[in-house]
């Protein structure tokens, strides 16, 4: 039982880095795009696009954010586990449920917090771009709610002892 618990905690994490990994890729290509263009049309056609810069920040703000959920699936996030890895079994969980709580009523202030400023930022427009402030400003609470839904998950698998795992394989046999 706990093994397949453990295994489709590890598909709908990948399935969630997928939904949230491939308009990462796509914006990354966008934001490439746009520095290419920008410059092009600055310097070889003498006709800068206003707009090119302020449209490359808001895609680079949204990969940076969003993809912090990518980077928490794949264990590329800060951890300092020196002092944890010496205490007993029951208190390094109850030390990692703590911990893990902190973090999420963080994500749920960065959801909440994030949500409401976008909805001010609507009556904004940005700058170069007259697109409505909201959409930049609605990358703090989507960022929020991918890393929060990854959080649960991998502290989940943590709880349940489960090991870590290659993107193909799956703890006890078996490819995604």
């Amino acid at each position: 039982m706990k093994q397949q618990i453990v295994t489709a905690l590890w598909r709908l994490s990948k399935l969630v880095n997928i939904v949230v990994a491939v308009p990462l890729v796509l914006a990354g290509a966008a934001m490439v795009g746009v520095v290419v263009a920008g410059t092009v049309f600055r310097y070889a056609l003498f006709e800068p696009l206003v707009w090119s810069e302020a449209a490359a920040r808001y895609l680079m703000i949204w990969i940076g954010l969003v993809g912090a959920s990518v980077a928490l699936r794949h264990g590329d996030h800060i951890a300092i586990d020196a002092l944890r890895n010496r205490l007993p079994a029951l208190l390094r969980h109850l030390g990692d449920l703590v911990v893990a709580l902190a973090i999420a009523w963080f994500l749920w202030v960065m959801i909440s917090e994030g949500w409401a400023n976008a909805l001010r930022g609507a009556r904004q427009a940005a700058p170069g771009l007259g697109l409505s402030m909201f959409w930049p400003m609605l990358s703090v609470p989507v960022a929020g709610v991918a890393i929060l839904i990854q959080h649960i998950l991998h502290t989940l698998l943590n709880l349940l002892d489960a090991e870590v795992v290659e993107d193909n394989h799956i703890p006890g046999g078996g490819a995604f």
